[in-house]
C-alpha cells in the first residue's frame, strides 16, 4: 500500500429531510463533474451502508457521466480504506463518497477525496439540474469492485497464516458498516482460527446508533467475548477507519493502550522504528502515565511516543497514531486511518503470543508498573 498523503479535501454532512436532499447532494456533485470535466480527469463514485446512500451514489454517477466524465462506481458499500487503495492503484483522479462517516445514523453527507491542488469544490452549484428519475430505474451499465484489491493487499501485509495455524477465537462487530465480511473472509481462509462476525447485516439505521466504537455501548461483542473465553474482540467502525478492542475479561481497551501495543508489535515482529502518537490515558485507564514508564517503554521498543489528543498528524507520518475516538492509521501500509488492518495485526500479535492478548496487555501494564 502507498503512503501517499491524499486528504479528505471537503466535506459536507446533513440531516436527512433537513439540508441533505436529493437536490443538494447533486448540486455540489455537478461543480465537481464540471472541473472534472474541464481537466479530462476520472472520479471513483463510492458509497457506505447508510439510508439511501447507493441510490444516491447511482444518480451522482449518472449526472457526471452525462457532463463527459470518466466514472467509475463502486459495486458495493466500500470502507474508506478500500477508496484510497483504489486511489493509490490510479483508478480514478478523485473520488466522491457519499458517506456521513462514522455519524449518526440521521445524518448524510458527500465527501471529497482529491489532491489539494486540485481546486475541487463541493460548493452547490447554482446551475439548473436536468430532471432525474429517483429512484434510478436502470442499474448502472458498468461498477468496479473496490474491496477484492483492499482484500488482496491486507493479504500481502498481514501474516495470515501466523493467525490461522493455531486454535484461537476473535468476534468482529462489524457494526453494519462497509467492512462487514471482510475479516472473516480473510481469518477464514482454512486453518483453526475461528473468526465470528456479529452485526454483518445491512441496517441503514444503524440500531438508531451512531457506527463509532467508542459512541456505541457494545455489550453484545463484550459478553460475547468474556461469556466464550475468546482471544479477543474487535468492532470496526462504520467508515473502516476506527476500531475498538475487547480483551478477554470483555473490556475494552484504551486507545493509549491499543497504540502501544500496536507499536509494541510493530517493533519486534516488523522491524518498525519512529513516532508513535497516542492520546492521553483515559482517566480510568489501568496504565498510569509516568515519565520514567514512559522512557523505559520508548528504550525497549525503540520508538518515540507522543501524547495528543488533537488528532492523527498524518504529515508527520508515524507507525502507529491512535485519537480517542478509535481512529488508528499505520504510515508504513496505509494512506488513511484504517481500523481493519490495525485490528489484523492485533490479532497477529495475539497469535505470535504465547499468552495472546491477555499476556501482552500484563506485559504492557507491567512496564507502567501495573501489577
Amino acid at each position: 500500500m502507498s503512503v501517499y498523503r491524499r486528504p479528505l479535501l471537503q466535506a459536507w454532512e446533513a440531516a436527512y429531510t433537513a439540508e441533505l436532499t436529493l437536490d443538494q447532494l447533486r448540486r455540489r456533485a455537478a461543480t465537481v463533474g464540471a472541473a472534472l470535466a474541464s481537466q479530462r480527469a476520472r472520479c471513483l463514485i463510492a458509497f457506505d451502508t447508510r439510508f439511501l446512500a447507493n441510490l444516491f451514489a447511482q444518480t451522482i454517477s449518472s449526472d457526471l457521466a452525462a457532463k463527459g466524465v470518466s466514472v467509475a462506481l463502486a459495486d458495493a458499500p466500500a470502507p474508506l480504506p478500500a477508496i484510497h487503495h483504489a486511489l493509490d492503484r490510479k483508478q480514478a483522479d478523485c473520488a466522491l463518497y457519499v458517506s456521513a462517516r462514522n455519524r449518526p445514523y440521521y445524518m448524510g453527507g458527500l465527501i471529497l477525496i482529491a489532491d489539494d491542488k486540485s481546486g475541487l469544490s463541493l460548493n452547490p452549484s447554482a446551475e439548473p439540474l436536468p430532471p432525474v428519475e429517483f429512484p434510478p430505474l436502470t442499474p448502472p451499465a458498468t461498477t468496479i469492485d473496490l474491496r477484492a484489491p483492499y482484500l488482496d493487499a491486507l493479504r500481502n501485509i498481514i501474516d495470515l497464516d501466523a493467525i490461522c495455524r493455531l486454535p484461537m477465537t476473535f468476534f468482529i462487530d462489524a457494526m453494519a458498516g462497509t467492512t462487514a465480511g471482510m475479516a472473516t473472509a480473510l481469518l477464514g481462509e482454512g486453518g483453526q482460527t475461528r473468526a465470528i462476525e456479529i452485526n454483518r447485516d445491512p441496517d441503514p439505521l444503524f440500531a438508531r446508533g451512531a457506527p463509532q466504537p467508542f459512541e456505541a455501548s457494545l455489550n453484545r461483542l463484550r459478553k460475547l467475548v468474556r461469556e466464550s473465553d475468546s482471544h479477543l474482540g474487535l468492532a470496526i467502525a462504520g467508515d473502516g477507519t476506527a476500531l475498538a478492542v475487547v480483551d478477554p475479561s470483555g473490556e475494552v481497551l484504551d486507545p493509549f493502550e491499543v497504540s502501544l501495543l500496536l507499536a509494541g508489535h510493530l517493533a519486534m515482529h516488523h522491524r518498525q522504528r519512529g513516532l508513535v502518537i497516542a492520546p492521553p490515558p483515559a482517566p480510568q485507564s489501568p496504565l498510569r502515565v509516568h515519565p520514567k514508564h514512559l522512557t523505559a517503554w520508548q528504550e525497549s521498543t525503540g520508538m518515540k511516543l507522543e501524547l495528543a489528543s488533537d488528532g492523527l498528524h498524518l504529515e508527520r507520518q508515524p507507525v502507529v497514531a491512535m485519537a480517542a475516538n478509535g481512529e488508528v492509521a499505520l504510515s508504513r501500509w496505509s494512506s488513511c486511518p484504517d481500523g481493519l488492518l490495525a485490528g489484523l495485526f492485533l490479532c497477529e500479535a495475539a497469535a505470535r503470543s504465547n499468552g495472546g492478548l491477555r499476556a501482552l496487555c500484563a506485559a504492557l501494564r507491567a512496564q507502567f508498573g501495573v501489577s
